[in-house]
């Protein structure tokens, strides 16, 4: 099934007026233009801003560096004023009548250093190059999933990987993919100076071969200097595996291990079944419990689709009340190959809510969710979340086979075309092998190249900057191209942005 066909019209999306990117240099024919005479000040409204209402309460933002405004029906004038180039005394003498001159002085002065209001689009233009340019060249490799089997013991009806849509029969890596794998990625690392790895599946501990061997590599190589400074190295489990063999050894090497709960058990195993159709929460939870016992402090990845979203209040009491996990993620299902979902039709805009209200209530038990803290990190640092997906520009996926491509949901499904490299050849290259080489395949060079900033559809997005473009691979198997809007991290990053303002709003009041 090909699912990866780019649009021309794409890469390059026209941005005027403010800029065309073309393979990541600007446009020649583009120029900044230079501001007007200061001796005849005339402002216009930045393309980047946007004004938010609630309650009579205003908040005019920037949409690219979370500059913002909160203030009365003021600001709602005077942004509808700038709306196209107009003198400052012209737009005080119209407005004279509803505010103060000195109202208005302050207001258009505060939205001037802002960057809300400017005398011409070349600071417009200036911005946003820079951030694309940020964005671009977030391309080094610092992420590795390493994928030990495609085979699991459970059946859970969304899953992507066991779609009957891929057809793929079991496979195993062994450990001299598995050391060639580490081998090749340590290299990358030293290059990017960070090394984050997840262990995926498949079940991991089918493999328990693999990934112990892995795991205790992968110490043996940050001691011996060869990798770029250690974030994590995190196993993701069903849990049912779990055994006193695997706990010696993540009590050895201090993996960050999450395993997958979708809940209380009538909701966990409405999905998540094994091969003979039976419920897997008891096994799942079992492993749980082991790995608190030994202290490892487990994590919990839940997977929300139509049915459990609806009472996400009882998740999250299941959560805190009895789980207590060191720290958790939800996951917004994946469609299958196919657009097939594993169950009714799921409503993005609500599960957006749910998350946010969900968010407060496992914040206010001291439970880190990931989820929205995505969006959270970037609106608190002020730092545009350039890409939400590693696969963008950061990460290498490594199949058992030994193929590599950017991004772990296409296993299965044309192995060759979706994993174009071959971790032997990349091994090989020794010291040559770098970030620039692999991106100078196709498949990686295309999807290097996929973040809002260079998506027509997303330019002009309030909430693009805490967005990150959300999955490519959702885009292409639900609209036929990763340069499509994932439409459930669009809705996502629009309701907790929105949410994020007023918090911040909220919060200034109290101050």
């Amino acid at each position: 099934m090909d699912v990866l066909t780019r649009p021309p019209e794409h890469i390059g999306s026209t941005l005027s007026p403010v800029e065309t990117v073309t393979g990541g240099e600007s446009n020649p024919e583009v120029q900044d233009v230079p501001a007007p005479s200061s001796a005849n000040p005339q402002l216009r409204r930045s393309r980047f801003a946007r004004l938010l209402e609630k309650n009579g309460v205003q908040c005019l933002f920037h949409t690219l560096n979370f500059r913002m405004v909160f203030g009365g029906s003021v600001l709602r004038d005077v942004f509808e004023a700038f709306s196209k180039p107009a003198r400052t005394q012209d737009v005080s003498a119209r407005l004279a009548p509803v505010h103060s001159a000195g109202i208005l002085r302050q207001v258009i002065a505060d939205l001037s250093e802002k960057g809300l209001l400017l005398q011409g689009p070349g600071d417009d233009a200036r911005e946003y190059r820079r951030q694309y340019h940020r964005a671009r060249n977030q391309y080094r490799i610092q992420h590795m999933y390493l994928l030990p089997t495609n085979a699991c013991n459970f059946r859970c009806t969304y899953c992507f990987v066991e779609d009957d849509e891929r057809h793929a029969k079991p496979c195993f890596m062994d450990i001299p993919t598995a050391e060639m794998a580490l081998t090749a990625f340590a290299r990358l690392t030293k290059e990017s100076g960070h090394a984050n790895v997840t262990f995926y599946g498949g079940e991991p501990l089918l493999n328990p071969a693999v990934t112990f061997y892995s795991l205790r590599r992968l110490r043996e190589l940050e001691a011996e200097g060869k990798l770029g400074t250690v974030g994590y190295f995190a196993v993701l489990t069903n849990g049912s595996l779990v055994n006193a063999t695997a706990i010696s050894v993540f009590q050895e090497t201090k993996p960050t291990v999450s395993v997958s709960i979708d809940g209380p058990q009538i909701l966990h195993d409405s999905a998540r079944v094994d091969e003979h159709g039976r419920g897997t929460f008891l096994a799942a939870l079992a492993g749980y419990r082991k790995l608190q016992d030994a202290g490892l402090k487990p994590g919990v990845s839940c997977t929300l689709n139509a049915l459990t979203i609806d009472r996400i209040d009882e998740i999250v009491d299941f959560m805190i009340d009895d789980l207590k996990p060191a720290g958790m993620g939800f996951n917004l299902l994946l469609p299958q190959i196919a657009c097939k979902q594993g169950g009714p039709a799921f409503d993005h805009e609500f599960a957006a809510h749910q998350l946010v209200k969900a968010f407060l209530r496992l914040r206010e038990a001291g439970i880190y969710e990931d989820r929205v803290m995505r969006r959270v990190r970037p609106f608190v640092s002020q730092q545009l979340h350039c890409k939400d997906c590693m696969g963008v520009g950061g990460q290498i996926v490594v199949t058992p086979s030994g193929r590599v491509g950017p991004c772990q949901a296409f296993l299965g499904v044309d192995d060759e075309k979706y994993f174009p490299l071959d971790i032997r050849r990349l091994a090989a290259a020794d010291d040559q092998v770098s970030a620039a080489a692999i991106y100078a395949d196709p498949l990686f060079g295309e999807w290097r190249e996929r973040f809002p900033l260079n998506m027509k559809e997303c330019a002009d997005c309030f909430a693009i900057s805490v967005c990150g473009g959300g999955c490519p691979y959702a885009a292409a198997v639900t609209d036929g191209s990763i340069w499509h809007v994932d439409g459930r991290v669009c809705h996502q990053a629009k309701t907790i942005f929105e949410w994020m303002i007023w918090d911040a709003h909220s919060n200034m009041k109290k101050g």
